[in-house]
């Protein structure tokens, strides 16, 4: 059976301000609040083909669990903020083992000490898989230009880091 728009409209209607009356409860700007109302909605609708009265302990499960991530995503930025702030880790990837944490935080620091035109050579041609034709046109830049920089950026990491982080293939 087909869902008609008229039904989710009226759906939404009947329940956006009791939705979001629930979603601040954990989010006290309205506009947080709105975004989680909105992102359960469309889950739930998108898992119904129809809206019963039956199921609106799932739209409001849906809403909690919008508003829930939305805390968790702004936790976690507020952490990524605070540690840049804090010259907290300057590592980007992921470590395992001590030596690895130790080894990554040697390279992260001896990037960053680039300057930033061989350090964004660098990082758009390693972690951005680009071509230098590639890079040249997102710097806007010379092709030869980016290259050298990118040349001149491993030189100075090979000077930086410890023969063991040397690549030998």
């Amino acid at each position: 059976m087909t869902t008609s728009k008229p039904d989710w409209q009226w759906w939404y209607d009947a329940h956006a301000a009791r939705l979001l009356l629930y979603a601040r409860q954990w989010l006290p700007v309205r506009a947080d609040a709105e975004d989680a109302v909105q992102v359960g909605f469309v889950k739930f609708w998108r898992s119904r083909a129809r809206p019963e009265a039956s199921d609106l302990p799932l739209l409001f499960a849906a809403v909690r669990t919008a508003s829930l991530d939305l805390i968790k995503s702004q936790q976690r930025r507020t952490n990524r903020e605070q540690n840049a702030l804090n010259g907290g880790p300057t590592v980007w990837w992921d470590a395992d083992t001590l030596a690895e944490r130790e080894w990554t935080e040697a390279v992260a620091q001896a990037i960053a000490s680039l300057p930033l035109d061989q350090r964004e050579a660098l990082v758009l041609r390693i972690w951005g898989g680009l071509t230098f034709t590639a890079i040249a046109r997102t710097l806007d830049e010379n092709m030869n230009t980016v290259a050298g920089r990118y040349r001149t950026a491993l030189t100075k990491l090979r000077h930086l880091l410890p023969e063991a982080c040397h690549d030998t293939t």
